[in-house]
């Protein structure tokens, strides 16, 4: 997302330098908080697009150099389980794990998983001493799905897992969520003038729908011709693996200034 970032403002300096002007006014705006679901930033970003006609993301290109028309809709649950300490080398049989049950829930909750709506534990805390018997744990869940709708059942089957039982309790509450931005005539006519560009540029952009969230499950949503996937080519994204083709730089930036400059 830094490459795009950059690629980005580089591509406006150069609209710039070459004494371009564009059509539309251009705000440029950087939130730090995008990666955990944009909770302090989501207010700004939706008042922002509503003063604009288009909204172009710079997340980073599908492998294939394809842009997203769409996103899937995503939600974030804080889990916390609760147990009773004792001893575990003297009285184990006494404390109630709460690392257990959050062992337990985790393939409860990823056993779930749908083809229309997916569930993983991505983060997990507990316990402070190893010899006591774990009192709290605590994790981080994700849903998503293609549909709103499935992903409400979801929400709703989540919330049902907040439960006690063998002196354990077990809470799911709802943390940021991200709506379902789906495809309309104008962000199809934005993609065409975006193909229009790349193919004049000897390169073709294929769209798709896209899990993974971003700031344009926002805009998209709120009917705003919004396109995503307009930063920089590469693969691996959040593994060790992650990298940039080098040799895309140039025709990514030259299709968002070429983006910029004719849009009116």
């Amino acid at each position: 997302m830094k490459g795009g970032n950059y690629m980005a403002l580089e591509a406006i300096r150069q609209l710039a330098r070459a004494g371009q002007q564009t059509k539309l006014p251009i705000t440029y705006l950087l939130t730090s908080d995008e990666e955990v679901g944009s909770p302090s930033t989501r207010d700004l970003i939706e008042a922002e697009a509503s003063r604009h006609r288009f909204v172009l993301v710079p997340e980073p290109a599908r492998p294939d150099g394809g842009v997203v028309t769409g996103r899937y809709a995503i939600a974030r649950f804080n889990l916390e389980a609760t147990g009773r300490p004792s001893h575990a080398g003297a009285r184990p049989g006494e404390g109630r794990s709460a690392i257990r049950e959050m062992a337990r829930k985790l393939i409860e909750i990823e056993d779930m998983t749908t083809e229309d709506c997916t569930f993983s534990v991505g983060v997990i805390r507990g316990g402070q001493w190893v010899n006591c018997v774990a009192t709290t744990c605590s994790g981080e869940a994700l849903s998503m799905a293609k549909r709103q709708e499935d992903l409400d059942r979801g929400v709703t089957n989540m919330l049902a897992l907040s439960a006690s039982s063998n002196d354990v309790q077990f809470k799911v509450t709802r943390g940021v969520t991200r709506p379902v931005w789906e495809a309309n005539g104008k962000v199809a006519a934005l993609y065409e003038t975006a193909r229009g560009i790349a193919r004049d540029l000897g390169y073709d952009i294929p769209a798709q729908s896209s899990g993974g969230g971003s700031d344009g499950n926002f805009t998209g949503a709120m009917g705003i011709a919004t396109l995503d996937g307009l930063g920089v080519q590469g693969a691996g994204a959040h593994t060790l693996d992650e990298h940039i083709i080098v040799d895309s730089l140039a025709y990514r930036g030259k299709l968002m200034a070429g983006l910029l400059a004719a849009l009116g």
